[in-house]
């Protein structure tokens, strides 16, 4: 019981730290020092707490091994603790990538793309994230265009995203210091197959600069 309840505890700190981090990094589309400092803090505890959550999965693991009339259920616990794992791995990442980028040429970047069933056949929701990679971190301002590359009917098409959204169309505008998500819904047409996603980012002041992915490493 002891066991389990640890692992509980843990996996729970972990999901409330990194969603309560997420959660006020979109709200104020852009964070400052402090929160810069306590994201470090959040990423360090995060850290160990998944440490801890590998080390009681190998207990489990034991266990399980040891105990054949609850392997089952001990089967069943081990896939969602690891699912939760991996779960949290991604977040970490993605806030480790925003804390401390890849070093690399200066300026705007795609710090990930993501395209996600939205429920309905050929209909996506997307999350972009840019982040502001430079010595000096300044409030900056522009706009994205995302174009999707693909064929239909053997053919080759180039789609617009803001063209093939449904409803409402949200801006394809950004102003931050740091990073700021944006997200939506596209409809692709019947018979289009994608290939790979183009992301241009046009920065106040600045010349553009361009990202490709391969649809199937974006796309889930």
């Amino acid at each position: 019981m002891r066991t389990w309840l640890g692992i509980a505890g843990i996996a729970s700190a972990v999901v409330v730290a990194v969603f309560m981090a997420f959660v006020y990094g979109e709200y104020r589309a852009g964070f400052d020092r402090q929160a810069a400092v306590a994201l470090h803090d959040v990423l360090d505890q995060a850290q160990e707490d998944n440490a801890s959550l590998k080390e009681q999965i190998s207990v489990l693991e034991r266990q399980r091994d040891v105990d054949t009339s609850t392997s089952q259920q001990v089967q069943a616990s081990l896939q969602e603790l690891q699912r939760k794992l991996t779960d949290e791995q991604e977040q970490l990442a993605f806030y480790r990538g925003i804390v401390s980028p890849v070093s690399g040429e200066e300026g705007v970047r795609v710090q990930s793309l993501k395209f996600a069933g939205g429920g309905a056949p050929r209909l996506y929701h997307y999350r972009l994230v840019l982040i502001q990679v430079r010595t000096r971190e300044l409030r900056i301002s522009g706009n994205v265009a995302v174009h999707i590359y693909g064929a239909q009917d053997g053919k080759p098409v180039v789609l617009d995203a803001h063209d093939i959204m449904p409803g409402e169309k949200p801006s394809f505008g950004f102003a931050f210091q740091y990073f700021q998500s944006l997200e939506g819904n596209i409809f692709l047409p019947q018979g289009f197959v994608p290939g790979r996603v183009e992301v241009t980012v046009h920065e106040n002041g600045r010349d553009p600069s361009q990202q490709n992915f391969d649809w199937s490493s974006v796309s889930a």
